[in-house]
């Protein structure tokens, strides 16, 4: 039986994927897409979304029933709810296609690795209402009390639109790190590169 998916978009810093951070996915590609030197090829250069905070939880509670499928199949192999290679071998024997899911992968190995570190995709995540984006933030935390690092990436034009209490309040909720891609500190260099943001507002 195949297993339900949750969205995965296709971007994360180098770092998170060292750590194996679980990927939550709240916006669908970049809101500027046009930095010459980046990415948005992977997005195919799509249309930015926000995703609604209902079907963003929607995720986390199927990622919580994956791990959940994951910590029992421990349990019944004698491991406690330890996580380890044998359990997923197990899973993966008696149903090949877990091979293939992007999600348990995801899952899995996030477990793996100890379950700490969080990732919230895609490109510009504080780009959401404050609000929406500390309530999914929170969620997350309810849900997996265990997690003690959650990252996002953000565009430094988007950071200085949001006043001091606002990220004191992502912070209170949870959001440990933000990425910001400055590239330069030079205005040629930024003009050259399309990077629609200039040394002031980095």
């Amino acid at each position: 039986m195949a297993m339900k998916e949750f969205e995965i978009g296709p971007i994360r810093p180098p770092s998170e994927g060292g750590s194996f951070s679980l990927l939550i996915r709240a916006t669908r590609n970049c809101p500027w897409s046009r930095c010459t030197f980046c990415y948005g090829t992977p997005y195919n250069r799509e249309k930015f979304s926000i995703r609604p905070v209902d079907e963003i939880k929607e995720d986390i509670d199927i990622v919580k029933k994956i791990s959940d499928d994951i910590r029992r199949t421990s349990e019944e192999l004698g491991y406690g709810g330890v996580v380890n290679e044998t359990v997923g071998a197990e899973m993966i024997k008696k149903n090949p296609e877990l091979n293939y899911s992007q999600s348990f992968v995801n899952v899995f190995n996030w477990l793996l690795s100890g379950g700490r570190t969080v990732f919230i995709q895609d490109a510009d995540s504080l780009i959401m209402k404050t609000r929406d984006l500390a309530e999914v933030i929170r969620y997350l935390k309810k849900t997996f009390p265990d997690i003690e690092r959650i990252t996002s990436y953000a565009r430094s034009r988007t950071v200085a639109k949001k006043s001091l209490e606002e990220i004191k309040e992502l912070k209170e909720a949870g959001l440990s790190r933000l990425h910001i891609g400055l590239e330069s500190g030079d205005e040629e260099v930024l003009r050259y590169v399309k990077k629609g943001a200039t040394p002031e507002d980095h």
